[in-house]
């Protein structure tokens, strides 16, 4: 069978008209589990959320040294806050997969539920993916850091970080295959999101790419303004301002990108814009 082509102009209005007739159910999700999670960790954790700046004209490999040390330790301090909340916006995803995409018009209860089915298998897919892309990327970069001159260290590093790329957008559709298809063997969805995807990896990534090139202008612009507003007013309303607004960023770039992926695997698996159309009536 042919694979579709994919569409960004489609694609993108296709998003907007799921995100404008579900905007209800969809800020109840996105509040649960992406803006509640990322204000929270903005407030138990700041250093994972706002990094400190290094000090004007020193060593900067000195300074992100330091940053990143400090960053290891606080990151090692509150994992077990940082898995729990990771996990919630894990079932978050999955949940609004299921509730945007699924015929059957699912409540929120019952999005809720299949997005808490689909976690293991989500998990394990992520796991034998994260496997893949170690062996057939992070090897060859620890050998070639440790054996092969600079120049041909970076080259070939460059090579492989497209190759990391490229395996990310094969396995891009891997949650609402598991979500949206009920494909629940998690070797199954992996192949399925690698077939999906079959002729149309360019258009994928070069729309996820300008996409995030928009969101993070916008998102850069808006947050900056923001902390501005906040200095103002110094100490902890300035960390609770900055967190409250980078949790709302990520909750609304989250549902961005989610969307997206769901109207990507619409198209592909050859749903017609009148059948989405009708979904959401």
């Amino acid at each position: 069978m042919a694979n579709h082509k994919l569409d960004m102009g489609s694609a993108w209005t296709q998003t907007t008209a799921m995100i404008g007739a579900n905007r209800d159910t969809i800020s109840a999700i996105a509040g649960l589990f992406f803006f509640l999670p990322s204000f929270a960790l903005a407030l138990l954790a700041p250093e994972l959320v706002n990094p400190p700046s290094p000090a004007p004209g020193g060593d900067p490999q000195a300074a992100a040294k330091v940053m990143f040390d400090q960053m290891a330790q606080s990151y090692a301090a509150n994992w077990p806050v940082f898995l729990g909340l990771s996990v919630l916006q894990f079932i978050g995803s999955l949940s609004l997969l299921a509730l945007l995409t699924d015929r059957a018009r699912p409540t929120v209860r019952e999005a809720l539920v299949k997005g808490i089915g689909s976690i293991l298998p989500y998990l394990a897919a992520q796991m034998l993916s994260g496997v893949a892309v170690a062996i057939i990327v992070g090897v060859p970069i620890g050998i070639l850091a440790a054996s092969a001159p600079p120049a041909v260290a970076v080259l070939a590093g460059f090579a492989l970080v497209l190759v990391a790329a490229y395996l990310f957008i094969k396995f891009s559709l891997t949650a609402p295959v598991i979500v949206i298809d009920g494909t629940r063997n998690p070797i199954a969805a992996l192949t399925r999101s690698w077939r999906l995807t079959k002729g149309n990896s360019f258009r994928i990534a070069l729309f996820i790419v300008l996409l995030a090139l928009i969101i993070a202008i916008i998102s850069t612009l808006v947050t900056g303004v923001f902390a501005l507003v906040f200095a103002a007013f110094g100490g902890t309303i300035a960390e609770i301002g900055n967190g409250l607004m980078n949790a709302l960023v990520n909750a609304l770039v989250g549902v961005v990108f989610l969307v997206v992926i769901a109207a990507i695997h619409r198209q592909l698996t050859g749903e017609s814009p009148e059948g989405l159309a009708t979904t959401f009536e």
